[in-house]
Parts: structure tokens; sequence; C-alpha cells
């Protein structure tokens, strides 16, 4: 399933390069009627989170990452969320799009309590997404496979969300989401194999695939003028099955707080 899986993703991602250059072709001799600030969304700027250690950890850290969120055309984007990638299919308030990403993995020097257990190398990843809007309500949904590093196996993401405006300046974006795992993911993450419980004294654990998280976030967006944003948000996860079993976790209640600033341009 996995080389399935690369064979599938690669060939859609070579005919998004494909349509790129069908379309930037024509571009170079004449403008063709488009408009610089209306196929263009640019939005910069830096983020704080302060979230938990690792996926389970009843430790927290504050790390700061950049803010980037670029979309051309309402086609071609790059996120931290859902990475580089492009729909593929877009009409009817349906999007189906392919990207590239990447996952930093797990460090056994980000906690104490992952002592003895080695890292989980990270590496890129491929998705497939789909995003069906109504109005102001968006059910999302990601496929997400690990393609370079360690074999880390699939995540699928399932979210709905809401975008509520409260006025011209202030937008409130609740949500809800749950997230499945396979089998090779649960094992690599909250699993304990008979070598690492020798080297942790943490007891074997075999951890199979199901559904290993449950929560909810919101976040709030406030324009100081056409160009300067603010937005804060709160979430929480509550691992569950057997991820909420595992010796690795010390907390099943997840919390994370972000701030950030941004310019759209």
């Amino acid at each position: 399933m996995y080389r399935n899986f690369l064979i599938v993703f690669f060939i859609g991602l070579a005919c998004i390069v494909w349509g790129a250059t069908s379309i930037a072709a024509p571009l170079q001799g004449q403008n063709q009627g488009y408009v610089q600030g209306e196929d263009w969304s640019v939005r910069i700027g830096a983020l704080g989170i302060h979230k938990p250690a690792y996926e389970g950890s009843d430790d927290y850290e504050l790390k700061g990452f950049p803010h980037i969120d670029i979309t051309w055309r309402d086609t071609y984007f790059l996120n931290a969320r859902s990475g580089l990638g492009a729909y593929v299919w877009n009409r009817n308030d349906c999007k189906l799009g392919l990207a590239v990403g990447y996952t930093f993995g797990r460090d056994e020097d980000d906690s104490g309590d992952l002592r003895g257990l080695g890292d989980i190398d990270g590496g890129a990843t491929a998705s497939v997404l789909l995003k069906w809007a109504i109005e102001a309500v968006a059910l999302h949904a990601r496929y997400e496979q690990q393609i370079t590093g360690q074999d880390t196996g699939f995540q699928i993401h399932l979210g709905l969300g809401y975008d509520l405006r409260i006025a011209e300046k202030f937008t409130v974006k609740p949500s809800i989401q749950t997230t499945f795992a396979s089998s090779d993911y649960m094992e690599e993450y909250f699993g304990i194999s008979p070598s690492q419980s020798t080297r942790s004294g943490i007891r074997v654990y075999d951890a199979d695939s199901g559904f290993k998280s449950l929560g909810f976030q919101i976040m709030a967006i406030y324009r100081l003028d056409q160009h300067w944003g603010i937005q804060v948000g709160a979430g929480y996860d509550r691992l569950v099955g057997e991820a909420a079993d595992s010796p690795v976790v010390k907390d099943e209640n997840q919390y994370r707080v972000s701030t950030g600033l941004s310019y759209t341009f």
C-alpha cells in the first residue's frame, strides 16, 4: 500500500507541475487580465506556541515558528499546516489537493520520560487533502504519510470548523478534530519494544491502529489595519484508545496556546 500511494502521489504531483508550466507559459508574454493583488494572498509573521514537550507529555515548552501562508489563485498554496501543494480539483465549494511537508519526529532528549527509547527520525511527508465548505462551515480531511526518514505509517486528520465574523476586523474560528493513526505510527510513538524496555525500564507495550485523539480548538484573529493582524489560539486534545494507555503517555489531556503577529501583502 505504501508503494502504491507513492506512485499515485507523484503522478499527481507531476500533473500539478505540468499544469503550473502550462498556465505560466502564456503569462510570460501577456498579462491575461489577472491582477497581482487578486491572484496572490501572502501573509508572513511569527508565531509562539506553548505545547507539550512530546505527544503525551505532562511537561510543556514554548517554541517559536515562522508564520507563512501563501496562496495563488486559490489553487497553489504554502503553509505550515498543509505544506507545499496544489488543489487538483477546485469547484462547487469542494477542493481536493496534494501536498508535501515535513515532520520533525521525536528526540529522546525531548524529555527525561523518553530516556532509553531512542529517536524517531523526521522526514518529508506526502498528503492528500479534502476541503468541503458550505458557507461558513468547512469539513477538512487530510491523509498524511512520511515518505523519507523513518517509516512511521500514516495519519488521517478529520476536522469541522466554523468562521464566525464578530465585527469587521474581528473573526473567531472554532473547530473540532480527531485523528486516526496506523499501526506503524502507533507502534513508533506509543509502543515499547523489548529492546526499548530493557534500556528504559518501561514495560513492553504493543500499540495497534485506531483513533488516537479527539479535541477542539479556537482561534481569534484581529486585523489592526489593512496589513497587520494579531491572532491568538487555544486547543485541547484528549488521547484515546491504545494511545492513552501507553506507558509513554504521562497525561492524556494535551493543551496548547498560541499567539502571533502577521503582515498581509
